[in-house]
């Protein structure tokens, strides 16, 4: 790959002395000098901390095709902690001179090189979780006193993998890092692996995360023999004081926008609020469900004064104690069909009648249509003879009702010819209907 168009990070693993494991043959046959090994997950990365070549070969070359715009970083352990996130997967090894590939098939795409030495070869049979971890008997002293100072935010998740919740700003995102702990550690002269851990970690955080392990890594002596100190606790306070710039801003940023949603359901509530202020609406209840009578629901154009017209009412009649009175009105518009049978059904009287059957037909204007329909209200077969009622009557742009007040006796066919009665009597009386316009023209000639 040429690295003239390819931007990404760089960095340089700590060499130190370490013999390959018995698992690991040098230069096996079937494993040569530079072959590439396709890692399983983020797990093997210990193992190339465990076994590293001599200094002199020990130059890594990372590189993480985040984006084009990105300058080229340092840090193997940048590189390790990003591919915890995005997951390794295995694939048929391809040689390649040198080197040894960590491939990952996730986005953004990222390629990590190692130059080795023969002793460093590793077999591709090979798995980390296959090669028990010795720790040094200095590395429990390190655990009680990481224990001691960090309480429940310490977590050893196995014998060489532990885990430090970041002491941060209140409020911030759990931010932890993990520590691969290679052979021998602390005695071993070499570093654990640092992992930055932090869900949903926003990228400006992720960056100075990985600069800050770069830091250390690259800073990083091996101790005296003699000595054998961890260096975890350090690692811990220096990556929280590099780090708590980012944290805060981190806080800010999602303080920021958890005030926005906040303000943003408030407007809505509010817009809501005055929408139901000045809103109207009504939805009749019938009285009399059981005889098929069904709820209706009436939005603000049915209160719209703009719709009002003037209704009509007959004179009530009774057989057998059912009443019935009928209704009219002179309609253009459906929101003048809609603003009468409101207003007729708040009248309560209308509102307990047993049965509400009505028809309607106007020419709409604007569409240049006829618009007509018609509702039984539980009176089968009552709301389509009223609509033939008005076709045969030639009425138009009227609307009319019929309320019938159910006195426990059955009409049978006599409650049609009652409603249609009720109907045209009272169109006739207004004139509305050919009958009652002919009633009239004829009324006007006598007089003259």
């Amino acid at each position: 790959m040429d690295d003239s168009d390819d931007e990404g990070f760089w960095g340089t693993l700590p060499a130190r002395a370490t013999e390959a494991p018995a698992s690991a043959p040098a230069d096996s046959a079937d494993q040569k000098q530079g072959e590439q090994v396709h890692l399983q997950d983020a797990s093997d990365a210990p193992w190339l901390a465990e076994n590293p070549a001599p200094r002199d070969t020990q130059e890594m070359r990372l590189r993480g095709r985040l984006s084009q715009k990105q300058r080229k970083q340092q840090s193997w352990e940048k590189q390790a902690s990003w591919s915890t996130s995005q997951g390794w997967h295995a694939k048929e090894r391809t040689p390649v001179p040198e080197a040894v590939s960590i491939h990952s098939s996730a986005k953004p795409h990222a390629h990590g090189y190692v130059k080795h030495a023969p002793s460093a070869a590793r077999s591709p049979q090979h798995k980390p979780e296959d090669h028990e971890v010795t720790l040094d008997p200095g590395a429990e002293d390190e655990r009680s006193v990481l224990e001691a100072i960090y309480g429940g935010e310490f977590e050893m998740l196995s014998a060489n993998e532990w885990r430090v919740v970041l002491p941060g700003t209140a409020g911030a995102p759990s931010a932890a890092v993990r520590f691969l702990l290679p052979d021998g550690y602390p005695r071993s002269g070499a570093p654990p692996v640092p992992l930055f851990d932090c869900e949903g970690a926003s990228r400006a955080l992720q960056h100075a995360a990985t600069e800050a392990i770069a830091e250390l890594v690259e800073n990083w002596e091996p101790p005296a023999e003699s000595e054998g100190e961890g260096c975890i606790y350090q690692w811990v306070e220096r990556l929280r004081e590099c780090l708590e710039p980012a944290l805060t801003a981190e806080v800010l940023q999602r303080d920021e926008l958890d005030a926005a949603v906040a303000q943003s359901i408030a407007a809505a509530e509010e817009v809501a609020a005055a929408q139901a202020a000045t809103s109207k609406s009504f939805t009749f209840l019938p009285a009399n469900p059981q005889y098929g009578q069904r709820r209706r629901t009436f939005d603000d154009s049915s209160f719209d004064d703009a719709n009002s017209v003037e209704i009509l009412r007959g004179e009530p009649f009774v057989d057998r104690k059912s009443t019935f009175q009928g209704f009219a009105a002179k309609v253009s518009s459906q929101g003048q069909v809609n603003w009468v049978l409101r207003t007729l059904l708040e009248d309560r009287k209308v509102a307990v009648a047993t049965h509400n059957m009505f028809a309607y037909r106007f020419h709409d204007d604007a569409r240049n249509i006829q618009v007509a329909d018609n509702e039984d209200d539980g009176e089968d077969g009552a709301g389509s003879k009223l609509a033939e009622l008005l076709n045969l009557a030639g009425c138009e742009d009227v609307f009319v009702m019929v309320s019938r007040w159910y006195g426990g006796i059955h009409l049978g066919p006599d409650r049609f010819k009652h409603i249609a009665r009720a109907a045209s009597a009272l169109l006739d009386d207004a004139g509305w209907s050919s009958r009652g316009r002919a009633a009239n023209t004829t009324g006007q000639r006598k007089k003259k």
